[in-house]
């Protein structure tokens, strides 16, 4: 009974180190709804959208970033990539900036 209990503990943390699960940490961003974005939108449209930015500041109450940061599936590298929004008074985007989305190969569609 020991060896049994033994030899699947052994087995399970062998095969516990085969699997490879993808790092994914941040916003998801789809380029297609970034795309869409446009100086002049509502902070309301921009959320719904792209969903809840992961950084705002209490400094700079009109700024938001959406970031992203993943591990290519092929190569194993890191990426980085994001969208930092400037709103106005009016909660109306005064500026967006894109960075990291140039030198992407297009991501797969779905969320894995």
């Amino acid at each position: 009974m020991r060896y049994f209990i033994l030899s699947s503990a052994l087995l399970g943390l062998l095969l516990a180190g085969c699997m490879h699960v993808p790092i994914h940490q941040g916003n998801r961003l789809d380029i297609n709804e970034i795309n869409l974005i446009q100086e002049g939108d509502s902070k309301f449209s921009i959320e719904q959208k792209l969903g809840s930015p992961i950084l705002s500041s209490v400094l700079h109450p009109n700024r938001v970033t959406y970031y992203e940061e993943f591990e290519d599936e092929d190569t194993g590298a890191m990426h980085k990539r994001g969208v930092e929004i400037i709103y106005d008074d009016a909660l109306r985007a005064k500026s967006i900036r894109r960075f990291g989305f140039d030198e992407q190969k297009p991501e797969k569609s779905g969320w894995f």
